[in-house]
């Protein structure tokens, strides 16, 4: 027989024994603190059978060490979205999207993200609803990003990994790509677009692999996502103050003498910096934008311009102008592919004019 708190006078079943296990691990997590497996064993009610201790401690381990998400990254993908237990997503290397179940009931499921956050030392709770870090997880790097349940009206956590990878994609895995190697080689100015999960971030770290090794980049994204080893690079990380944000940080760049500005994306004001420092002759700039299509990018960048410019007397006509004498080349990923790649040759009445340098309607998922 396994004893323990003496004062329990009944064995309690085992439904009832993983109940109150849950509520001892949950106390400790409401402390900030996850439980050695010794503090843990030692407030266990009275256990019946060894069997119900080998029950437990499983379940511990599960939750404490998250021994079921080995067999979830067999399945290699690039993001992992834990949106409930019984329907989970995985966006797989060819760009497809695969369903799983996780091998936890919802209250465990709490407890296992609650476990996560305290890992990682973050602050994610009802008063601090999102979470956005980075961490590695089973010898994995990823950002990770928590959204607490009661943000949702199911009250169910999520937390969704991008798979960071410290090492670059080969050219050739993104498609008819070769071109690219000639834009970057010749300091074009290049913008990459497509949706969340297209190969935007993937394509432009593989670029910054090929750049010349004698160059100066300077980095700059509000999530750390470009893995560059580069060994001439200064970085900027966005942070939640004006002194911090994008926009401020390309001021302060122009004054680095950089070879190279690379833009983790383009979503607000930073744009004006981008434009501006194309317009006065800096050379292979590169960003990315979320847009639908090639052209569709340059519609977006001239769309940020206007909003956020503060210039009221410049029409869109004249920052579609700007835009096309500055930018060269858009490459359009889908899928983890290069769909499209354009080069600017200028603009009329606010319609931009271009070539197709590659436009592939259909290829092949496979890598």
């Amino acid at each position: 027989m396994l004893g323990l708190f003496k004062e329990e006078e009944e064995f309690l079943s085992h439904e009832l024994l993983l109940n109150r296990s849950r509520d001892i691990l949950g106390s400790y997590l409401n402390k900030g603190i996850i439980p050695s497996w010794d503090q843990y064993f030692r407030e266990l009610p009275l256990l019946n059978e060894a069997q119900d201790l080998e029950l437990i401690k499983n379940n511990f381990y599960k939750l404490t060490e998250w021994t079921f998400l080995s067999e979830i990254f067999e399945k290699e993908g690039t993001e992992y979205f834990f949106h409930h237990p019984q329907n989970s997503q995985v966006l797989l290397k060819n760009g497809k999207k695969e369903s799983f179940k996780v091998q936890l009931n919802l209250d465990e499921w709490q407890l296992w993200l609650e476990i996560i956050s305290i890992h990682f030392k973050q602050n994610w709770s009802v008063a601090c609803p999102f979470a956005s870090f980075y961490g590695e997880i089973k010898g994995r790097n990823f950002r990770l990003s928590l959204v607490h349940g009661s943000t949702s009206p199911q009250g169910t956590s999520k937390l969704v990994l991008r798979s960071l990878t410290p090492k670059a994609h080969p050219l050739e895995s993104f498609g008819e790509a070769d071109k690219l190697k000639e834009i970057v080689s010749d300091k074009s100015n290049l913008l990459i677009a497509g949706s969340t999960g297209s190969g935007k971030t993937s394509l432009l770290t593989t670029l910054l692999d090929g750049v010349d090794t004698n160059e100066h980049l300077v980095i700059l994204e509000d999530t750390y996502e470009i893995l560059s080893s580069h060994a001439h690079q200064t970085r900027f990380l966005a942070g939640d103050s004006q002194e911090t944000s994008l926009k401020s940080y390309l001021s302060y760049t122009l004054r680095l003498s950089p070879d190279r500005i690379i833009l983790g994306e383009m979503r607000s004001h930073e744009v004006i910096p981008f434009l501006m420092a194309m317009n006065t002759g800096h050379k292979g700039l590169m960003g990315t934008i979320h847009a639908s299509s090639a052209v569709d990018a340059l519609n977006r960048v001239a769309l940020l311009f206007s909003l956020y410019s503060g210039e009221a007397n410049l029409n869109y006509e004249k920052i579609m102008e700007l835009i096309c004498r500055n930018m060269e080349y858009v490459v359009f990923m889908e899928n983890k592919k290069v769909k499209e790649v354009i080069k600017i040759l200028g603009s009329e009445k606010g319609i931009p004019f271009y070539e197709n340098v590659i436009h592939a309607p259909e290829f092949n998922f496979t890598i």
